[in-house]
C-alpha cells in the first residue's frame, strides 16, 4: 500500500483593514473559504484587526461555533489596535501555524480552487504562488465582466509573467519558513512593503510562480478605483522611485513637475500589450481581446491620470498624502 502524503496544513490570513473603511467583509471572505474543494481541516484561517472586529469576529465565528464545527481546523480572531495593513499580516502570521501562509485582504473573494491551487504550487516547488485578481461590484454581481476585466488589467495585470513580475498581497501565499525570514516592512505604512518583499525574494532567488487560475475577485467601484486606488498607487510610484535603489527608470524623478506626466504617458503606452497579456493569461479568444481594446484605452486614461494627481498631491503634500495613504 502506497503511503500517500497529507494535504499541506494551510493558514489564511484575513485582515480586517479594508473591512473597517467599508471596502468589505472579512466575515464573507470566511464564508467563501468554507466553499473551497480543498480539505477545511487542513486549513486554519487568523483575522486580524482592532480589539473592537476581533470581539465581533469572536462572536460570530468563534464562541460557541469554534473552527471544527464551521470545518476549519481551527479559527483565531486577533485584536491589535493601531495596526496598519502590513503590520496586520505580519502578526497573522505569528498567530499562524501552517506550513503554507495564504494571504487574502476582507475586501476580496476566492475562487473555490484557491486553496488547491496554493497547495499545489507550493508543494510542487515554488517558494510563493502569484494569482489573478479580478474585479466583482460590490453587491457581487459580475455584470459587465468584460469592463471589469479590463480595469482589473489595469490595476492588477502587472503580475503576469513568468516569472511573474509581482505579487498582490491579498492573492498570494508563501512557504512559512520563506516569509518568516523577510516578512513585510512595516516601517513604510500602507504603501510599498510588497514591492520590497518582492524584490528580496528576487534578490535570494526564491522561486515565484505565477498562477492564472489562483484566483480572487476584488470588491470595486468606479469612484473608490479613481478617486483612492489609483491616487494611491501614484502616491506609491513616487516614493518607491526615491526609496528603492533598484527601481526601474529611478531617472524620471530628475524631470521634477514633469515626472507625473511622464509616468502617465509611459504607463499608458504599457497599458495595451499588458491587457493582452492578461487577457490571455485568462483564456480570452484573439477576437475578443481585440474587440476590448475601446474599452480599455479610456480606463487607461481615467486610471493613470489619477495617479499623475496621486504624485503631484505626493510633491506638493507629502505628508497629507502620507495621511491619504494610510486611510485608503
Amino acid at each position: 500500500m502506497l503511503d500517500v502524503a497529507p494535504d499541506p496544513l494551510i493558514s489564511v490570513v484575513i485582515e480586517g483593514y479594508n473591512d473597517s473603511i467599508d471596502l468589505g467583509s472579512a466575515l464573507e471572505t470566511v464564508g467563501c473559504l468554507e466553499k473551497q474543494r480543498y480539505p477545511l481541516e487542513r486549513i486554519e484561517v487568523i483575522l486580524v484587526g482592532s480589539k473592537k472586529q476581533a470581539e465581533y469576529w469572536g462572536k460570530r465565528l468563534v464562541g460557541n461555533r469554534l473552527g471544527g464545527k464551521r470545518g476549519f481546523l481551527r479559527i483565531e480572531a486577533v485584536g491589535a489596535d493601531g495596526a496598519h495593513y502590513y503590520q496586520l499580516k505580519n502578526l497573522g502570521v505569528q498567530h499562524s501555524t501552517g506550513e503554507i501562509v495564504a494571504f487574502i485582504d476582507s475586501d476580496a473573494l476566492p475562487n473555490a480552487d484557491w486553496l488547491r491551487r496554493i497547495a499545489t504550487g507550493i508543494t510542487s516547488g515554488a517558494a510563493v504562488v502569484a494569482g489573478i485578481t479580478l474585479f466583482r461590484w460590490e453587491n457581487g454581481s459580475r455584470r459587465f465582466a468584460g469592463f471589469l476585466t479590463a480595469a482589473a488589467s489595469i490595476s492588477w495585470g502587472f503580475i503576469v509573467g513568468d516569472p511573474p513580475r509581482g505579487f498582490l498581497s491579498h492573492n498570494a501565499a508563501f512557504r512559512r519558513v520563506d516569509f518568516e525570514r523577510i516578512r513585510y516592512r512595516e516601517d513604510l505604512g500602507r504603501t510599498c512593503a510588497g514591492s520590497f518583499l518582492h524584490e528580496s525574494l528576487i534578490q535570494q532567488e526564491l522561486p515565484i510562480r505565477f498562477q492564472p487560475e489562483q484566483r480572487v475577485y476584488h470588491a470595486f467601484n468606479f469612484r473608490w478605483w479613481i478617486t483612492r486606488l489609483h491616487v494611491r498607487f501614484g502616491h506609491e510610484v513616487h516614493l518607491l522611485r526615491r526609496l528603492n535603489p533598484q527601481a526601474r527608470h529611478r531617472w524620471v524623478r530628475r524631470l521634477g513637475p514633469l515626472e507625473p506626466l511622464a509616468s502617465m504617458a509611459w504607463h499608458m503606452a504599457l497599458d495595451l500589450p499588458q491587457w493582452f497579456r492578461f487577457s490571455k493569461a485568462l483564456g480570452w479568444s484573439v477576437p475578443a481581446r481585440i474587440a476590448y481594446v475601446p474599452v480599455v484605452l479610456p480606463l487607461s486614461l481615467a486610471a493613470r491620470g489619477a495617479e499623475a494627481v496621486g504624485m503631484y498631491a505626493t510633491l506638493f503634500s507629502p505628508r497629507r498624502m502620507r495621511l491619504f495613504a494610510l486611510s485608503n
